[in-house]
C-alpha cells in the first residue's frame, strides 16, 4: 500500500492522539538539543522533511519566530492538519524529491523526525544535507530496530525475518544514525535515547495502537486476514509489556 494514502485514510486523524506519549517524548529530546545548540539569529530557514501534523514546526516557530518554515510530506491529509495549526511553505511530495523544491545551501536547520522507518536513511540524509548552509544543523529523531523487541520476536514466529526487515526500515541503532550523518559530511554534536515501557492489554489494543499511531502500520497493512487471525489467537501473549526505544541525533555541517 502507498504509505501516503495509508496516512491519508487511516492515520492522520488519530496521529496527534499519541496516547502513550511516544512521539512527544522522543520529539522533546530533539527539540531540547536544537534549543541548546542552534541560535535564533543564525536560523533564517527551517525545513521539516516529514512535517506530518506540524508538531515539530510548531515548537520551532516558538523558539525561532523569525525563521521561515518549510515542510514536505507524502500525505496530503497530514499537511492539511499541519496547515490548520500554523503557517508554513508546504510541499506535497515524496521526500526523495526534496531537492526539486529547495535550493542547495538554503537551510539553516533540517528536521527528519519519525521518517527513517519508511526510507533509505543513508541516501536521504546524504542528499538533503546538501540543502544546509555551512554551520547549519540536521536533527534526526528515529525509532530503532531495538524498539518493541517482544512484539517483533512474536512476529518472527509467524513472519519471515526478511519480510519484517523489508517493511520496517528503521535504523538498527544509534550508531547507524550517526553513520548516516558522518557519510553526509556532518559532525555529530549530540546523541540521546528515549525509552518508555508500553503495555498492550489485548490484541485489539495492540492492533488499534499499531495502525492509529502509525508505529506498526507499515507492517500491519501488508498482512492478510489469516495472518492477523494467527496473531490474535496466540495464547499467553496478552497482556503484553514491551518497551519503545528511539534516538535523537543532532549534527552540524562544518564551515
Amino acid at each position: 500500500m502507498n504509505i501516503g494514502r495509508l496516512y491519508d485514510q487511516r492515520i492522520a486523524e488519530t496521529y496527534d492522539d499519541d496516547e502513550r506519549g511516544l512521539l512527544a517524548g522522543a520529539r522533546a529530546i530533539a527539540l531540547e538539543q536544537i534549543s541548546k545548540h542552534v541560535t535564533a539569529d543564525q536560523t533564517q530557514n527551517v525545513l521539516d522533511l516529514a512535517v506530518g501534523t506540524g508538531e515539530s514546526l510548531i515548537a520551532i516557530e516558538k523558539n525561532y519566530p523569525n525563521a521561515a518554515l518549510h515542510g514536505i510530506d507524502l500525505s496530503g491529509e497530514m499537511l492539511r492538519i499541519a496547515k490548520a495549526k500554523l503557517g508554513f511553505h508546504a510541499v506535497h511530495d515524496d521526500v526523495a524529491n526534496t531537492l526539486q523544491h529547495f535550493s542547495l545551501e538554503s537551510m539553516n536547520l533540517i528536521l527528519m523526525h519519525f521518517l527513517t522507518t519508511f526510507i533509505d536513511g543513508e541516501d536521504i540524509v546524504a542528499r538533503t544535507a546538501k540543502l544546509l548552509q555551512p554551520k547549519g544543523y540536521y536533527s534526526i529523531v528515529s525509532s530503532t530496530f531495538q524498539a518493541f523487541p517482544r512484539v517483533y520476536s512474536l512476529a518472527r514466529t509467524v513472519l519471515p525475518d526478511q519480510f519484517i526487515r523489508d517493511k520496517n526500515r528503521a535504523p538498527e541503532d544509534a550508531d547507524t544514525i550517526v553513520s548516516f550523518c558522518a557519510k553526509a559530511g556532518l559532525d555529530v554534536v549530540a546523541v540521546e535515547h528515549f525509552t518508555k515501557e508500553v503495555r498492550f492489554a489485548n490484541f485489539d489494543d495492540f492492533y488499534s495502537f499499531g495502525l492509529n499511531s502509525g508505529f506498526f502500520a507499515h507492517v500491519l497493512c501488508h498482512l492478510d486476514v489469516s495472518q492477523l487471525a494467527t496473531f490474535s489467537r496466540m495464547e499467553g501473549v496478552f497482556p503484553l509489556t514491551d518497551h519503545y526505544r528511539a534516538c535523537a541525533v543532532l549534527a552540524r555541517l562544518p564551515e
